[in-house]
């Protein structure tokens, strides 16, 4: 049986260029990186694992708030997210607490970072949706979580 989520995993088109984003925009902290430990994750384990034969992956993990990111770069890369919306079967995306919502807001879109709106009011709570470099879909939530 599951006894609990270890991480969330996203794959990046850019590691370094994923990294600086949510370490300078977010927080997050680097705690794990298989490049500096020189692991390569390649071969018929990896093949297997990730039904992606013929790739290499570079795998990374962040913190926040004790709760892990891990980002992928695979060589070579698949096809980019085009157009995807959050309504899309099979989307995902990841919510992120914050004690200053607005704050958060103005940071990212001082640095040009695609929003799809200013925070909404669902009762005590705030929340707005983003995207991260590779246009995944993310979620900030301010006030009082909803559940």
């Amino acid at each position: 049986m599951l006894t609990g989520i270890h991480h969330t995993s996203i794959t990046v088109s850019d590691m370094e260029r994923s990294i600086a984003f949510y370490r300078d925009m977010l927080g997050f902290e680097l705690i794990w990186d298989s490049r500096a430990l020189g692991l390569v994750f390649e071969g018929p384990m990896a093949d297997a694992v990730t039904g992606c034969p013929g790739t290499s992956q570079r795998l990374v993990f962040l913190e926040v708030c004790g709760q892990r990111l891990e980002f992928v770069e695979y060589t070579p890369t698949g096809k980019a997210q085009v157009d995807n919306k959050p309504s899309d079967t099979g989307s995902v995306h990841v919510c992120f607490l914050t004690d200053d919502i607005e704050e958060l807001h103005t940071r990212l879109a001082d640095h040009e970072v695609v929003l799809h709106c200013a925070p909404q009011e669902i009762g005590e709570t705030k929340v707005f949706y983003f995207r991260d470099p590779d246009g995944v879909v993310l979620e900030v939530m301010g006030g009082t979580p909803i559940v």
